[in-house]
C-alpha cells in the first residue's frame, strides 16, 4: 500500500523511537511529518484559497489529504459568510489517523471524516463533488517505494520523476462532478518540471480554465517545509480544452490574476526579436551532464592529482560550476588553470584501475563497499567506478544563475557535470550561427527572455531545468557576429565586465532585426531587465512572461 510505505520510517533508515539517542518528541513530530509529506497550509494562504473555491455555501468539498484542517475548516467558516443556511457537505480523507482522531472533536456531521489511504477512495462509492481543495503531501518520487511508483505510473502515465501530489491530483479530479472544480497547493516544481508540465497539459485537456499562480512570498508552513508553492486552479470540469494555461501571481483575494508586467513582450522590439528568433532546442540537443554518484571522489583539482600520481589519460577535463564558463569559449587550458587554483576541474575516467597501490586505486578506495551498496548511480554502473562519456559536448548551458543564463562553447574533448546542461549542436547548424545562439542569449534580449522562462529559486538565483533550456531564444544568421565582435565580447567576459560584455552582444545582434533604432530599442530592454532581475533577487514573484508561442 502507498500509505503503508509513506508511513514506513524503516524505508529511510529513521527509527521512531522517541528514546533513540535522546531524541524529543518535538523533533520526532517533525521528522514523522517529513516521512508523510505533510506541511500543513499557513492560514493566510488557506483563507485566500478557500475564498476562490467555495462559492456559494452549498458546495460538496473533497479534501483528500486533510492534515490538521488547514482547509477544511476555513471552508465551513467562509461558508457561513455566504449563507445564512449553508448547505455545506465535506468528505476529509487523510492516511494519518492520529489527524483524523483529532478532528473527531473539532468538526460537526457535515463532515465524512475517513482514515484511508486517498488512493483506495472510489468516487462511485463516495458520489460527486463539486470543488476539491488539497494541500497534498510533498513526498518526491525517489522516497516513494519502486513498486508504489509502478503501481502509479501505470494507473495514470506521467511524463518524468513525479512526486506524490501529481497522482494526488490526477486522481482527485474523477471525484469532480461535471463543472467542478479544484485548488491544489503544491511544490513550485509545478511550474518548470517535466511531469508538472505534463500535469497542467492533461489538466488542460479536461477543464475549460487553469491557471498557475505563483505565491508572492514562500509559505510558512505548519511544519517548516523549505518550498517555494504554486497554486494549481482548475474550474469546469469536463468542460475544456482550456484556450490555455494562464500564469500569474496570487494576491491572497481569492481572485487571479496574470504576470505583473505582461505588457513588456508586447513592445515592438521585443516582438521582431522573438519572431526572428528560434529555441534553442530546434538547433541543438541538450541533456544533462555526466553524474559521477560521489562528486568529493571523482572530482578533482591539480593538486589531488599531483598528491595521487594520477596519470593525465585517466583523467577528464570538466566544467563543474557556472563561475568556470568564463568566456565565449571554455578552452582545456582555462580548466587547468583554474585547478591549479583549487578548483575541481577534472574527472576520474579511468580506463582500468591499475596496478595494486595505483593512485587511482587509491583514489576509489575512499569510497568504501557500503557507501558503493547505498548510492544509486554507483549501482547503475558497470563496473561502478566507470564514469561513461556518452555522445559529444560542444557547448555548455548554465543550470543555476545569478545575472542570468550563460551559452558557451567548449574545446573538443571537455565535459560537464550534471550541474550544468550539455549541448550538442545538430550537424546541419553552422559555426557561425552556433556563435550567434551563444552572443544572442548574451544579449539583453536573452537576459530578459531568460528572466521570463526560467525560476527563481533559493538566494534568488535563476534556474532552468533541461525543458526551460531548450524554449530559450536563440538569433541566427545575424551579421554583426564578426570574428572582431567575438574577441571584444570574449575579452569583457573573462575580465568580469558583464553588463559591457551584454551591451557589445546587443550590438552584434540587434541590428540585424531591428535596424537603425537598435540603440533605443536596447535602452528600453535594459531598463526591463533591471527591473525584472532586482524583483528576483529579491525573491519577489515573477515580473515577467515570456510567453511561448
Amino acid at each position: 500500500m502507498i500509505a503503508e510505505a509513506m508511513r514506513s520510517p524503516n524505508m529511510w533508515g529513521i527509527s521512531t523511537r522517541s528514546e533513540l539517542n535522546g531524541v524529543k518528541m518535538g523533533i520526532q513530530e517533525l521528522t514523522d511529518r517529513k516521512l508523510l509529506g505533510q506541511f500543513f497550509t499557513p492560514a493566510f494562504e488557506a483563507n485566500s484559497i478557500v475564498s476562490w473555491a467555495v462559492r456559494t455555501g452549498h458546495e460538496q468539498i473533497l479534501e483528500p489529504s486533510v492534515g490538521e484542517g488547514g482547509l477544511l475548516l476555513p471552508a465551513l467558516a467562509h461558508a457561513q459568510t455566504l449563507h445564512l443556511a449553508p448547505k455545506i457537505h465535506a468528505i476529509a480523507c487523510d492516511v494519518d489517523k492520529s489527524v483524523i482522531d483529532g478532528l473527531k472533536t473539532t468538526v460537526g456531521p457535515e463532515v465524512d471524516l475517513i482514515h484511508a489511504d486517498f488512493f483506495d477512495l472510489d468516487p462511485e462509492k463516495t458520489g460527486r463533488i463539486d470543488v476539491v481543495l488539497a494541500n497534498p503531501p510533498f513526498t518526491r518520487n525517489h522516497q516513494l517505494s519502486v513498486e508504489d511508483r509502478a503501481r502509479l505510473k501505470k494507473r495514470y502515465p506521467i511524463k518524468g520523476a513525479a512526486g506524490l501530489w501529481v497522482y494526488f491530483a490526477l486522481h482527485a479530479r474523477k471525484f469532480l462532478r461535471p463543472g467542478g472544480r479544484m485548488a491544489f497547493l503544491v511544490p513550485a516544481a509545478a511550474s518548470f518540471s517535466r511531469y508538472g508540465e505534463d500535469l497542467l497539459l492533461q489538466l488542460k485537456e479536461e477543464f475549460r480554465e487553469l491557471s498557475l499562480q505563483e505565491l508572492p512570498n514562500k509559505p510558512s508552513w505548519i511544519g517548516s517545509a523549505d518550498e517555494r508553492g504554486v497554486l494549481v486552479l482548475a474550474d469546469g470540469y469536463q468542460a475544456g480544452p482550456a484556450p490555455a494555461i494562464t500564469r500569474g501571481v496570487w494576491r491572497y483575494d481569492g481572485v487571479a490574476r496574470g504576470g505583473l508586467s505582461r505588457a513588456y513582450a508586447k513592445t515592438p522590439a521585443f516582438e521582431a526579436l522573438k519572431k526572428a528568433s528560434q529555441p534553442l532546442g530546434e538547433i541543438a540537443e541538450l541533456s544533462i551532464g555526466l553524474v559521477t554518484g560521489r562528486n568529493a571522489v571523482f572530482l578533482l583539482s591539480q593538486q589531488d592529482i599531483a598528491g595521487y600520481g594520477i596519470n593525465q589519460n585517466d583523467l577528464t577535463p570538466v566544467i563543474t560550476r557556472t563561475k568556470h564558463v568564463r568566456g565565449i569559449v571554455v578552452e582545456k587550458d582555462d580548466l587547468c588553470s583554474l585547478g591549479q587554483d583549487g578548483e575541481k576541474t577534472w574527472m576520474l575516467t579511468p580506463r582500468d584501475l591499475g596496478e595494486r597501490g595505483s593512485g587511482v586505486r587509491a583514489r576509489l578506495a575512499l569510497i568504501n563497499a557500503k557507501a558503493r551498496r547505498e548510492t544509486l548511480w554507483l549501482n547503475k554502473r558497470s563496473p561502478w567506478w566507470m564514469v561513461g562519456k556518452t555522445g559529444r559536448c560542444d557547448a555548455v548551458f548554465t543550470y543555476m544563475n545569478d545575472k542570468g543564463p550563460r551559452l558557451a562553447l567548449v574545446e573538443e574533448g571537455v565535459f560537464c557535470t550534471n550541474t550544468l546542461h550539455q549541448v550538442t549542436f545538430k550537424q546541419a547548424t553552422p559555426e557561425c550561427d552556433r556563435l550567434s545562439a551563444v552572443v544572442s542569449i548574451l544579449s539583453t534580449f536573452g537576459q530578459l527572455c531568460a528572466e521570463g522562462i526560467g525560476r527563481g529559486y533559493g538566494g534568488g538565483l535563476l534556474k532552468f531545468e533541461l525543458q526551460e533550456a531548450r524554449l530559450m531564444p536563440v538569433l541566427t544568421h545575424v551579421d554583426g557576429v564578426t570574428s572582431a565582435a567575438i574577441f571584444d565580447i570574449d575579452r569583457k567576459l573573462r575580465s568580469g565586465q558583464m553588463d559591457e560584455a551584454r551591451r557589445l552582444a546587443d550590438a552584434a545582434v540587434l541590428p540585424t532585426i531591428l535596424g537603425a533604432d537598435w540603440r533605443a530599442a536596447a535602452r528600453e530592454l535594459e531598463e526591463m531587465l533591471e527591473h525584472v532581475r532586482g524583483a528576483r533577487r529579491r525573491g519577489e514573484a515573477r515580473q515577467f512572461e515570456y510567453g511561448h508561442d
